[in-house]
């Protein structure tokens, strides 16, 4: 018995609902898989000394050393660079306005001291005059590992930071640190971690590697995948498509062809939708834009060849060249 109309809106309405309902299903799914899976594994506030930053947070200036906190703004893949921001704060005698020596205070907001502060982070150092704010300032760091497993793909920062501190014409001596490092850059997860040289010859707290492992989130993957997905099922469906053109004999429409050359070179631009997708060449196009464009190609070829004969057909019929046949001998 055939459904009245208003019977297949409802049903399409049901399907609708019940398709989106499962996609949203899904995607919730996983966003707390991943939130179950990450707490208490990934460390995105880390300071090198925990006492140090009570220290520094609970205002008691009997110690002295410099906070620098190291907040992970923005990791450029293409570019392997990431960038963070350093706020500096001083604790003792390094501050101006604990030291006996007046300093004209030129800012309210960045700390000053009478010391001549320098310091080196990585390969770049950072002066401060005595007197002069500690503004802060961006640093840029070179990112290491191997991007062609995206988005699947483990990728590190690290650097050595120290420095050393001295009144104006006299011997430096080395400065006290505590880093802080923080920051998760949009569709990045970043596990930091410091370590401090222990080694007999070093005062403590004076040299800090600082290392940030940097991996996709949950939802840059999925959406990869998703999109990986979907270009496998697009080709496959043509590659059914073009076969039942010749199993069933049926002919090859200009408009099917045209979409096919369209989808065809649309695959490279549907491939760089992939969200924060290295250059073209990793693993996933290998897998993936190579594969199906290859299908693509082979189904356009075809395609073409059943249409040029097709065509050459009509025109021998036009021209009256098609095969005589031959009459059936008569016993």
């Amino acid at each position: 018995m055939p459904h009245s109309p208003k019977t297949k809106l409802l049903i399409i309405i049901v399907a609708v609902v019940v398709f989106i309902g499962t996609i949203v299903g899904g995607l919730t799914a996983i966003g707390v898989t991943a939130k179950k899976m990450a707490d208490g594994k990934s460390n995105y506030y880390v300071a090198s000394n925990d006492t140090l930053t009570a220290i520094a947070l609970s205002s008691d200036h009997s110690v002295t050393f410099m906070s620098i906190e190291a907040a992970m703004f923005s990791v450029d893949v293409s570019k392997n660079e990431a960038k963070a921001m350093l706020s500096f704060g001083l604790n003792g005698n390094l501050n101006s306005l604990n030291s006996n020596v007046t300093v004209a205070q030129q800012s309210s907001l960045y700390h000053q001291s009478t010391y001549n502060i320098n310091l080196t982070i990585g390969n770049q150092v950072i002066s401060w005059p005595a007197g002069r704010p500690l503004i802060s300032q961006a640093i840029t760091l070179v990112i290491q590992g191997d991007i062609n497993t995206y988005p699947y793909d483990t990728l590190s920062v690290g650097y050595t930071i120290y420095g050393s501190y001295g009144l104006p014409g006299r011997p430096a001596q080395p400065l006290a640190i505590n880093l802080i490092q923080d920051g998760r850059p949009t569709g990045f997860n970043i596990d930091y971690a410091a370590y401090i040289d222990h080694s007999e010859d070093a005062l403590p707290n004076t040299e800090i590697y600082a290392v940030g492992n940097i991996a996709r989130t949950s939802t840059i993957k999925a959406i990869a995948v998703f999109i990986a997905l979907l270009m496998w099922g697009l080709a496959l469906a043509c590659a059914v498509f073009t076969a039942c053109l010749f199993v069933f004999e049926k002919k090859a429409e200009p408009p099917f062809l045209a979409f096919h050359i369209a989808l065809l070179f649309a695959m490279p631009g549907v491939r760089n939708a992939m969200p924060l997708a290295p250059p073209v060449g990793c693993l996933v196009d290998q897998m993936v834009l190579v594969w199906v464009m290859m299908i693509l190609a082979l189904c356009v070829l075809a395609q073409f060849g059943k249409l040029i004969t097709q065509i050459s057909e009509g025109g021998y019929a036009k021209l009256g060249l098609t095969k005589e046949t031959k009459p059936a001998p008569t016993a």
